[in-house]
């Protein structure tokens, strides 16, 4: 696995509604009209949101004051996301009570931009109950209520609407809230402030005067602990930190090696801590004072005075390089003679003629996997030398979580059972083969059938027998790094992956050319794209 699989782990997740829409549109919308100052080329503004999406009420209480403060300095519109479906009408993500606030929006936007945006602000002080406080609003600011109401129970009302969707399709905003400023997405943080500084950073030219009252953003230190032994963490460490700084402008980040003396001391915040892998990202206490601190806090664990950025990296520091003729960990033993390597693939010794496979029981890419192992074994022998092990996680001794659920964990116990006691010419696979057929039935012991017997597989897979088996399994595929179902492993070091009998036979016979049945060719097409399942 390299690097850039890792990467998006380091990405803030910003919290958006989200939607999907057909292909059909053309773009339409509303603009706000404003006086130009002098010199001033405006800078065009968009905000795509939804009418009930908390994110993007949140996000029109912080850019509309920008808006108003931004005035004739900007083109604004804002438009809403959803769909016209054949036979169904307008539809948006909240149902029928966000398309009639959408409607009423659209056509205040339509009868006055700027007022509109009071009524917005109105109705978004409870947005839970909109349309239903779209009259008080309306009496509030003194709007013509009828006439809005006229708009949007009709066809002015659905076209506007329907064009406004068409607009957010073309521009590709299907997450409420999706800002575009002079065309770009906007990343940073969801306030005032934030939004003037990106705007006033997109002028051509002459900037308005007011850009120069517009307080620069809150220092945010940031110290990121890297590893030169890693030879990625330097390019993942960068990474973190560009995605950082579009939500945290003030960012002010430095990279510390471990290997020294300052980058030991401040590791010694980390170490007993879930987030001691690197590269790993640690704020200091002013990050709280940031408006982005709400986008991450979530995401945050408090060590000392640091706040560290939850993230699934990849490098433990302390831990043995298994192939660096160093003893890393001080423990005595170097390289693949420490017990912490002796799983990893580059330790392994080579066992040739050798197949195994990784797999969630009830992922059907496992599913067609072992499905596939029947023609697989009939070109070369039920004599191949062939185990399955299985990808949990064990979360405490004995107890197991997989991608698929409880059923899924004692799916796998069951089929180890049968793996462990019926090994003769792979006689288990006569059970797996027919539990395949529909793996998350729990009418298993209809497929004990012959010589395998439903009481053995039972005792086994109720007793510690069962768990110690899965326990082993586990170990096995996180010391190999295995997370996605299938995952196939041949002559006990290398990996490949493969779906269909001959992409198996390929695999094979690659790393051992000449063996009894490589000649052949197994079929190709299963009727299942290439993927498999993939753990967390």
């Amino acid at each position: 696995m390299t690097w850039k699989s890792l990467v998006p782990v380091l990405v803030i997740a910003v919290a958006a509604c989200h939607t999907a829409r057909k292909e059909d549109g053309s773009p339409a919308g509303t603009g706000a009209a404003a006086v130009l100052p002098a010199g001033v080329v405006p800078v065009p503004v968009e905000l795509f949101v939804m009418s009930q999406c908390p994110y993007g009420v949140e996000a029109e209480e912080a850019f509309i004051p920008a808006v108003k403060a931004l005035g004739g300095t900007i083109t604004f519109r804002l438009d809403f996301i959803g769909d016209d479906i054949e036979g169904e009408g307008l539809v948006s993500m909240h149902g029928d009570s966000e398309v009639t606030g959408n409607l009423l929006q659209a056509c205040a936007l339509q009868a006055d931009p700027v007022r509109a945006l009071d009524l917005i602000s109105c109705m978004n002080r409870d947005f839970t109950q909109i349309p239903e406080n779209f009259a008080g609003c309306a009496d509030e600011l003194k709007l013509d209520a009828a006439a809005l109401l006229k708009c949007a129970d009709g066809d002015a009302g659905r076209d506007l609407l329907r064009a406004s969707f068409a607009r957010a399709e073309e521009r590709g905003a299907d997450g409420s809230p999706t800002l575009l400023i002079a065309g770009q997405p906007y990343t940073g943080p969801r306030t005032r402030d934030g939004m003037m500084r990106a705007v006033c950073q997109a002028f051509e030219g002459t900037r308005p005067s007011l850009c120069a009252a517009v307080p620069p953003p809150p220092r945010v230190p940031l110290k990121v602990i890297v590893d030169a032994r890693f030879q990625d963490c330097d390019a993942m460490a960068k990474m973190g930190i560009e995605q950082l700084t579009a939500l945290f402008p003030g960012l002010e980040a430095e990279q510390i090696d471990y290997g020294t003396p300052e980058g030991k001391v401040l590791y010694l915040n980390i170490k007993d801590t879930e987030q001691r892998f690197l590269p790993a990202f640690l704020f200091g206490a002013e990050v709280e004072q940031d408006a982005g601190w709400r986008q991450v806090a979530p995401y945050i664990v408090v060590a000392g005075e640091w706040r560290v950025l939850s993230v699934d990296a990849p490098f433990d520091p302390t831990a043995e390089i298994c192939d660096n003729s160093v003893d890393d960990d001080g423990n005595g033993q170097v390289d693949c003679a420490d017990d912490a390597c002796r799983e990893r693939l580059i330790c392994r010794p080579e066992t040739p003629g050798t197949l195994a496979v990784f797999i969630m029981s009830q992922c059907p890419y496992g599913v067609q996997a072992i499905n596939s192992m029947r023609e697989v074994l009939g070109a070369f022998g039920r004599t191949l030398p062939f185990q399955i092990h299985y990808i949990v996680e064990e979360v405490e001794p004995g107890e197991f979580a997989a991608l698929h659920g409880p059923g899924e964990v004692a799916e796998n116990i069951r089929q180890l059972c049968a793996i462990k006691h019926y090994p003769k010419q792979h006689q288990y696979m006569d059970f797996l083969w027919c539990r395949n057929a529909d793996p998350t039935s729990p009418d298993w012991r209809a497929c004990a059938k012959g010589a395998i017997k439903a009481s053995v597989i039972e005792r086994c897979a109720l007793g510690s027998e069962g768990r110690r088996l899965l326990s082993e399994s586990a170990k096995l595929g996180r010391a190999l790094g295995v997370n996605g179902s299938p995952t196939w492993l041949v002559n006990n070091n290398r990996v490949f992956s493969g779906l269909s009998p001959e992409d198996i036979r390929r695999g094979f016979c690659g790393a051992n050319p000449g063996l009894r049945g490589c000649d052949k060719t197994l079929t190709q097409e299963v009727g299942m794209p290439a993927g498999g399942c993939r753990a967390p």
